[in-house]
């Protein structure tokens, strides 16, 4: 683990950032930008964040793929309860849900875990204190692991291009009651890029009572060690903009692969592409459209252009209706939560320790 989560401070001012505190949309510069006067753009920003477009700006802690290398994704069986709602939104592992009919199962939870070692041991708890039932009362979950360095896109942003695109080819277009136009789609654009997003410094160093220059040096620190990425606002199902469809794609690449990743690299409705190893499928892709109908679409551009390198492929089409609302800091804050934990019980123990010398 990097020195920088050794101390304290810095991880106090993670958990304030990358929950949002302290960051800030930049309403001149977005009016700079966009050439408008800075009260337009301001009511243009307060919509997209009332209408639930896109959230509030935070620093993405992108530590979390070190620290939890490990990217599990599970067609679990659960039932439909309270008690499993709570498990899903509480657990420290599970990054995303979505409510599915898959054979047997109801349930895909995307997870996020160490290693297989301490995957098994988090298996053994949840069933062990009860989170879950035991398995002679469900079918047993069916598991796709994937690394975390096997990730050759990572673009959360890029699907805000395909929302674009539905807007251009449209007269009217609205997303959650707020109806679209060329300015609040140019500023969505910025936003969800980290352009025109701030620090408050001077908000940061009176929370925390801590100098604003260090707060500045810190940051800087660590942007550099690759613990946090700059500010960006994301949608509120992370990759997927409202109204749209996150389709979950196992694919047989058989030949010219490397010139199909290349193009999924350039492509905007593929936020997030792994290469995997399951069974005959060698990647794993999480795909964005505005309907079913514009996904055939796109199958049907790849087969001609890549004709017979495309094979087998197993999908799983999850509306928004589908999707559990899971805090998408969960998983970074309870790293962090965790560390602070640790670093305060050993200097407990370095206290009482020199109390008896």
């Amino acid at each position: 683990m990097s020195e920088l989560l050794n101390d304290i401070t810095n991880l106090e001012l993670l958990e304030n950032i990358c929950s949002g505190e302290g960051v800030e949309v930049n309403i001149s510069a977005l009016a700079q930008i966009c050439d408008k006067h800075r009260n337009t753009i301001k009511d243009q920003v307060n919509e997209l964040f009332e209408h639930k477009i896109i959230n509030k700006p935070i620093y993405p802690f992108i530590w979390l793929l070190q620290e939890y290398p490990l990217l599990v994704v599970a067609r679990a069986d659960l039932p439909k309860n309270g008690k499993s709602e709570e498990f899903i939104k509480d657990d420290k592992h599970i990054f995303g849900a979505f409510y599915v009919r898959d054979e047997e199962y109801n349930t895909l939870l995307i997870e996020y875990h160490k290693d297989i070692h301490s995957y098994g041991e988090w298996r053994e708890d949840i069933v062990k204190y009860h989170k879950i039932p035991p398995r002679d009362v469900r079918y047993p979950a069916d598991t796709h692991f994937f690394s975390s360095k096997q990730i050759f896109k990572y673009q959360p942003f890029s699907p805000v291009h395909v929302l674009e695109e539905k807007y251009k080819s449209m007269k009217r277009f609205e997303i959650n009651g707020c109806e679209m136009n060329d300015l609040n789609i140019h500023i969505l654009k910025q936003l969800v890029r980290g352009i025109g997003l701030r620090t408050n410094e001077n908000y940061l160093s009176k929370k925390m009572s801590v100098h604003r220059k260090t707060i500045e040096r810190k940051i800087s620190a660590l942007l550099n060690a690759n613990i946090i990425s700059p500010p960006s606002c994301r949608f509120p199902k992370f990759f997927v903009p409202p109204e749209h469809i996150l389709v979950y794609c196992l694919m047989e690449i058989k030949k010219s692969r490397d010139k199909i990743m290349n193009a999924f690299k350039s492509d905007p409705h593929i936020p997030l592409a792994i290469e995997a190893n399951v069974g005959r499928y060698n990647l794993l892709l999480f795909k964005v459209f505005y309907n079913v109908e514009q996904h055939f679409e796109w199958e049907e551009k790849y087969d001609n252009r890549f004709p017979d390198c495309i094979g087998a492929m197993k999908k799983l089409f999850l509306s928004p209706q589908m999707t559990t609302s899971i805090d998408q800091q969960k998983v970074s804050l309870g790293i962090i939560k965790e560390r602070k934990e640790f670093l305060h019980g050993k200097n407990l123990i370095e206290s009482v320790k020199n109390i008896e010398k």
